[in-house]
């Protein structure tokens, strides 16, 4: 038997957001920014389905034409912290970014430090959360952007968006939410109300890996300046040939994500207490990180007592199930985990700790089987 529990790295791809894509895929070609023949007008009248989609999913009256596709969410945060920057360098230079942001925020964040922009992080608590206090503290009349993400993709910790979006003035600083792993995990609607800018993905969302989203708000006439110049593409914003198929799964993952959203949490979270209960029976003294109270069940980072996380997570792997040491992108680079660090996790928890990531199609017996394979470990560990 198999255990997938590495959802919050990608997960797996819906066959309902497949169907969809089929046609697309196996059909007629068409480029949607050739409306010229038939070809490309299906193709562009696919494309203006799926943005009129994604907008729906966001239940806010959020218009199709404020959905900015683009390849990935990195390449929309990119966007959107490159982009506020360089439209709104005269309105001040001063920018907030919390602690547990993904690289994909955090480095271009440091870039822009590098071109004379006054970047702060900001700390955070060591349940995982963004004091909105510690925003307010912060604020500046010279700065014009802050970026927090949603929910965090290494302890799932859920942040206080509508909190800090009431300390913004609609004309103060410009509200940026990496919400790449909200979708099916907390409702989209309160992020796209109290967002400037949205980030979207598809591969966290059981959709498709290359395609994303930036929503941007048109309420304050936001524009991101282009950080890639070649064409006209998605309002000048993100230029290149769309990848259709792709981003009509987008839409449909998305779309699937909160219509099963209720459903899909309560099955989940049993799961989640279930594995955590066998990850503390077989190892006494393992600890959750982040608060379980305002975190998703879908994230289950834990420090586990008396084995290294790089020991476990290798025997997992061995007896076929797939959890993580933390965000894929820090475990490629092998850099230790900013994340935990900013929660106060000393080296050697963060050395034990693992996350488990949980998903729609996870079920019990996986879990079952993956208690069973921690308890033999920990029955061998005990005889040595």
């Amino acid at each position: 038997m198999e255990a997938y529990l590495d959802n919050l790295a990608t997960t797996p791809l819906d066959p309902r957001v497949l169907a969809v894509m089929l046609p697309l895929l196996s059909g007629r070609p068409g480029n949607p920014h050739a409306r010229v023949h038939s070809w490309g007008r299906a193709a562009s009248e696919a494309v203006d389905a799926a943005r009129a989609t994604v907008a729906g999913a966001m239940g806010v009256g959020v218009k199709a034409d404020e959905v900015v596709f683009t390849p990935s969410a990195t390449a929309a945060n990119n966007l959107a912290l490159f982009g506020i920057a360089g439209a709104r360098v005269k309105k001040g230079n001063h920018i907030l970014v919390s602690a547990i942001e993904h690289p994909s925020v955090l480095g271009p964040a440091a870039a822009l430090a590098l071109q004379g922009f006054d970047v702060e992080v900001m700390p955070v608590g060591a349940d995982g959360i963004l004091d909105p206090e510690t925003v307010r503290a912060r604020l500046r009349p010279e700065t014009i952007l802050v970026s927090v993400m949603a929910v965090n993709n290494e302890v799932g910790t859920i942040q206080p968006v509508a909190a800090i979006r009431a300390l913004l003035s609609r004309s103060g600083p410009v509200l940026h939410v990496d919400a790449s792993q909200a979708p099916g995990k907390i409702a989209l609607a309160p992020l796209a109300e109290a967002a400037d800018l949205l980030t979207l993905s598809g591969h966290k969302a059981y959709g498709p890996m290359g395609a994303a989203a930036l929503v941007v708000r048109d309420r304050r006439s936001i524009r991101p300046r282009p950080v890639l110049i070649g064409g006209g593409q998605e309002n000048g914003m993100w230029p290149g040939t769309l990848n259709v198929p792709a981003v009509v799964g987008l839409g449909e993952a998305l779309r699937l994500c909160e219509a099963e959203r209720e459903s899909d949490v309560a099955r989940i979270a049993l799961l989640s207490q279930a594995l955590l209960a066998a990850i503390q029976e077989a190892f006494p003294g393992s600890a959750r990180n982040g608060d379980p109270s305002r975190a998703v069940p879908h994230c289950l980072s834990v420090t586990v007592d008396g084995v290294a996380g790089e020991t476990l997570v290798a025997l997992l792997a061995r007896e076929g199930v797939g959890a993580a040491l933390g965000s894929a992108c820090a475990t490629e680079a092998a850099k230790p985990s900013h994340v935990l660090a900013a929660l106060g996790i000393d080296s050697s928890r963060t050395r034990r700790t693992l996350r488990f990531g949980l998903g729609r199609f996870t079920t019990a017996e996986e879990i079952a089987f993956t208690g069973d394979v921690l308890r033999v470990f920990a029955a061998r560990l005990a005889r040595v």
